[in-house]
């Protein structure tokens, strides 16, 4: 594009600029644009990365330039009011990609970063410009030890609530502390803070390993060194996301996401890209359907071992990639790159280890534990998260308007067998920002109650509870809906077989909560929360931008 551009100038200005910033214009420029940010703990340690990406650059005959947008970190703001800026950043991100690669300077672009709803605002803005682009993460953590066990982020919440209860001393939550990895990453025991570096794995967007590789290791530079490869490849061959984001690709992504247990955040994601692109059948409806159908083929066979990186050794997302086209799940002959399909991709990857990545012969589960449902709660539909053998929850409903609220209501032991903890003011417009639910799912699971007491919110669900969690329930709080005028003790029913969530209210009953509720919803956020719940979609439209159809 810069040659282009260069070639029509007339005026030495810019000319003179031009060399200023030694930019050979015979070749192609490839822009770097980092989330670098020390503050935070999976994009502290990303200018490494970018060096060893500018090298695979100018290795493959391009020019690599560097710059740098702002992100937040979900991972160390859990269960605070920041923690609301999450998902609203996916569009702060879209925007900064925009202005920053319209000057046409650059022929194709590496995103680094880690963050889930980071990464995918990066990728927002390169089809909004269509450029070609790929992407690199930072990579995953090295396990906490404690206990001769290795752990994730989640087991500080899981051992804070045994402390409050008397099963764990307070002496050793220093002990964890202690044992603290010094370079972090995304969470090595969850495969939903690593479920979107996977994906793009499966879009061609990113080379193998990105999504499952740990951080500070000689693979993960190679992967970055690959990555300046591969963008110089794709910016060559003018692969743009329109190009390569199909239908079919789109398609392909959620049946792996599934078949790895599925995140509620990467399937938000993947809706707002299909409105990104103008794809109309990515939505509840095909999620709903693909959901049924697809097994659930991820396994932790080590208990005492972390997730992602039996997962990593397992063959990776390649390796859950080829169990799906050897059952004919995905299709072989999708494009990936100019002139390869799905099945060239695959066709030297095995699978190392099936008892972690199985067969849909030797499924953990002939169909994805992440489901859609329907019913008088989610009128317009909400995603349920649920690990059992059971697939009926019916209890109680407890209510509680923010998770500071609930938190402090699952610490003085207030939920109790048969309850169903409901969290509200939680969504994309009444909580701001929709932050996921972690601390209180967490405590909740220290306190030995996951598979006792079932969960259901407008927010986002943490994908490591194991028991039933309904989440981003459309329409949300503050509309007129029955989930807004839910009352303690009302019976609320989960059923993951029909696809219901309902409560048990009369229609003269509801008539008079309705008369009688307050619809308005006390919206604390700040000038950007506000304006961002303006004009953002429901959760059922992937929280898009409204323009988007």
């Amino acid at each position: 594009m810069l040659r282009e551009f260069i070639n029509q100038l007339d005026k030495l200005p810019q000319k003179a600029l031009t060399n200023c910033l030694e930019i050979d214009t015979n070749k192609p420029l490839i822009g770097i644009i980092s989330a670098q940010n020390e503050l935070t703990a999976t994009h502290n340690n990303l200018d490494g990365i970018c060096q060893r990406v500018k090298a695979g650059i100018l290795s493959s005959g391009a020019i690599a330039k560097i710059s740098h947008i702002s992100s937040v970190d979900c991972t160390t703001l859990r269960g605070t009011q920041s923690a609301k800026y999450d998902l609203p950043s996916r569009d702060l991100t879209a925007n900064a990609v925009e202005l920053l690669c319209s000057n046409d300077y650059f022929d194709g672009v590496v995103f680094v970063a880690s963050e889930p709803n980071v990464v995918a605002g990066m990728l927002l803005g390169a089809i909004r410009l269509n450029i070609p682009c790929a992407f690199v993460c930072q990579g995953v953590m090295t396990p906490i030890y404690h206990r001769g066990s290795e752990h994730g982020y989640v087991h500080f919440y899981e051992q804070i609530a045994k402390v409050k209860i008397g099963k764990t001393s307070y002496e050793e939550l220093t002990d964890i502390a202690g044992n603290l990895p010094l370079v972090l990453g995304t969470d090595c025991d969850s495969y939903g803070a690593n479920s979107f570096n996977c994906v793009l794995e499966t879009l061609g967007l990113a080379v193998k390993g990105n999504g499952t590789a740990t951080v500070m290791s000689t693979e993960r530079n190679n992967i970055a060194y690959k990555t300046g490869e591969l963008a110089v490849k794709l910016a060559n061959d003018k692969c743009t996301p329109k190009r390569l984001l199909t239908q079919t690709t789109l398609s392909n992504a959620i049946k792996f996401d599934l078949a790895c247990g599925g995140s509620t955040t990467t399937m938000l994601n993947l809706i707002a890209i299909a409105k990104e692109l103008g794809i109309k059948n990515i939505n509840l409806k095909t999620i709903a359907e693909t959901a049924k159908k697809t097994p659930l083929l991820l396994c932790k066979e080590q208990p005492k071992v972390c997730l992602m990186p039996q997962f990593h050794k397992a063959g990776g997302t390649y390796a859950m990639l080829k169990q799906l086209l050897n059952a004919h799940l995905i299709a072989d002959e999708t494009p990936v790159y100019e002139n390869m399909t799905v099945g060239d991709m695959l066709s030297s990857t095995e699978v190392i280890n099936p008892m972690v990545i199985c067969s849909v012969e030797d499924c953990v589960a002939p169909a994805a534990r992440l489901r859609v449902v329907n019913g008088n709660v989610a009128e317009d539909g909400a995603f349920v998260q649920f690990n059992g053998t059971d697939t009926v929850f019916t209890g109680t409903a407890k209510i509680y308007s923010n998770e500071e609220m609930a938190v402090e209501a699952i610490l003085h032991r207030e939920i109790r067998d048969g309850d169903v903890l409901v969290l509200r003011g939680e969504g994309p417009k009444s909580g701001p920002g929709m932050r996921e639910i972690y601390v209180s799912l967490a405590l909740l699971k220290g306190f030995e109650l996951e598979d006792k007491v079932a969960v259901i919110t407008d927010g986002r669900i943490a994908d490591f509870y194991n028991g039933f969690a309904v989440g981003h329930i459309t329409p949300e709080t503050g509309e007129r809906n029955l989930f807004s005028v839910i009352q303690d003790g009302d019976e609320i029913e989960i059923n993951i077989a029909k696809g219901k969530v309902n409560c048990d209210i009369k229609a003269k009953e509801l008539t008079k909560r309705y008369r009688d509720s307050d619809q308005g919803v006390g919206n604390y956020g700040n000038f950007f929360l506000k304006n961002w719940s303006k004009t953002c979609g429901t959760a059922s439209e992937g929280c898009a931008y409204k323009g988007k159809k």
